[in-house]
């Protein structure tokens, strides 16, 4: 071996009991045997800290257990336990050495192509905006519809749900909802108001927390970028963007 250490260990008459199916008692005094020296040899073979030794340690006693490796030493004595032990320390911290330089290959690799891709990336991809901007709309119109319905104002609802999404003109929604056309263009123009106002304040909200800002910024920052982005976005996509949950029914029925 030419470690002192392995030279130190004894084999003990229990080592043999457990290779022929001894009980808890022949693994515990086992383990108070030898845990110490398995866990020294490990620190001075190339575990990096008493923590890496101790699971080193634990590594090589469950191998002993679930591979046999003390039946098989019992029936084929062709080293000495001690030599047994190491050669499975050994092990365990070589098969950890490579799998924690193949994780830090693959981190390495990982990073390197995210700084190809922002480098070589001029705007933020469609898909991003396309994603967030959808989630905004939908929680956005959800808290309306909710505030809406709280004060007895369903039909702001229905005028938004039937000019934005199924298209209809003014007098196509006032004749459904028997309410005047002047009505209609009051409600929409309230209803969207509203709904530019929640969406506003929900990017806020989010640029804010994980920006660390404390007010509203001005134009130019952070948050003012991203409500024009997402501007832009609906400008270039409004067309692509569906209505997919129709207000409630009221007594005289949706916009047909």
């Amino acid at each position: 071996m030419g470690n002192p250490l392995c030279y130190q260990l004894n084999v003990p008459a229990g080592a043999q009991r457990l290779a022929r199916g001894g009980g808890e008692e022949d693994w515990q005094s086992f383990l108070r045997d030898y845990w110490g020296p398995v866990c020294r040899f490990a620190l001075r073979w190339g575990a990096g800290n008493v923590e890496e030794a101790e699971d080193a340690a634990a590594v090589t006693f469950q191998v002993l257990w679930q591979n046999q490796l003390l039946v098989r030493w019992v029936s084929n004595r062709s080293a000495r336990l001690r030599t047994l032990l190491c050669a499975v320390v050994r092990n365990v911290l070589s098969n950890r050495s490579r799998s924690l330089a193949n994780q830090r290959r693959t981190l390495r690799e990982l990073a390197a192509g995210l700084e190809d891709e922002l480098r070589t990336s001029t705007k933020e991809p469609d898909a991003f905006y396309a994603a967030w901007v959808k989630d905004l709309v939908q929680r956005s119109v959800e808290s309306l519809a909710t505030e809406y319905y709280r004060s007895s104002k369903g039909d702001y609802v229905r005028v938004l749900y039937g000019r934005l999404c199924q298209r209809l003109k003014i007098a196509e929604v006032a004749a459904a909802l028997e309410i005047k056309p002047s009505d209609v263009d009051n409600y929409f123009r309230h209803a969207r108001d509203r709904l530019a106002d929640k969406l506003r304040d929900l990017v806020r909200r989010q640029t804010e927390r994980y920006s660390l800002m404390r007010i509203l910024p001005p134009s130019g920052t952070r948050s003012a970028r991203s409500w024009r982005n997402m501007e832009d976005w609906k400008t270039r996509s409004a067309g692509r963007l569906t209505c997919s949950t129709p207000p409630r029914r009221s007594k005289r029925g949706p916009p047909a």
